[in-house]
This record gives C-alpha cells, sequence and structure tokens, in this order.
C-alpha cells in the first residue's frame, strides 16, 4: 500500500554512505521489513470477517481502496506505520555499527 516507508534522505541523515545501486538495495530490503511487520499488525487487529473480506479485495482491489478500507478498519494505521519503521530503521542503525559513530 506504500512504494516506501523509509526513504534515501532518512538513511542519509542517519550516516549511511552508498552509492545510487547499493541504496536501492538496501531502501528495497528495509521497506519490505517495514511492509511485512505493518501487514502482521493489521492482521492481528482485524477481526476474522475483516481478514476474510481484506483477502478478497487484495485480488480486485485497487491499492487506493485497500489503503481506505484499511485505514477506515485500523485507527491506529498511521501509529503502526511510524512504529514498525522506527523498529526496523533501530535495527539497522544497531546492526550497522552507525549509532557508535563520534
Amino acid at each position: 500500500m506504500n512504494d516506501g516507508y523509509i526513504t534515501k534522505d532518512e538513511l542519509v541523515d542517519i550516516g549511511v554512505q552508498l552509492d545510487d545501486a547499493a541504496f536501492k538495495k538496501l531502501l528495497d530490503e528495509l521497506n519490505e521489513e517495514v511492509a511485512s511487520l505493518i501487514g502482521e499488525e493489521i492482521i492481528e487487529s482485524l477481526t476474522p470477517d475483516d481478514v476474510a473480506k481484506l483477502a478478497d479485495m487484495q485480488d480486485t482491489a485497487s491499492e487506493d481502496e485497500l489503503a481506505t478500507w484499511v485505514v477506515d478498519r485500523v485507527p491506529d494505521y498511521p501509529e503502526i506505520i511510524e512504529n514498525n519503521k522506527a523498529i526496523v530503521l533501530g535495527e539497522y542503525i544497531e546492526s550497522s555499527d552507525l549509532d557508535e559513530e563520534e
């Protein structure tokens, strides 16, 4: 439902320095992880009937229709995005030793 949660600018702001191809690969990996976590949290917050409806809609609805449907049923959706984005960025910073720069 989103082309990218984490941006190149955000990575640059935390000290990541890569060529364009490596940035794209890293962004794809990080955003895939964010999307997976968001998806899990959305599914956990829906009723079984809503989960079935969402599964049916994924074959026929547009991205905008899906996004609207999820936002209507998951009131804390923006928080879910931000929280999972922060988790993935934090794990990346920790695993890459970016937090030890000085």
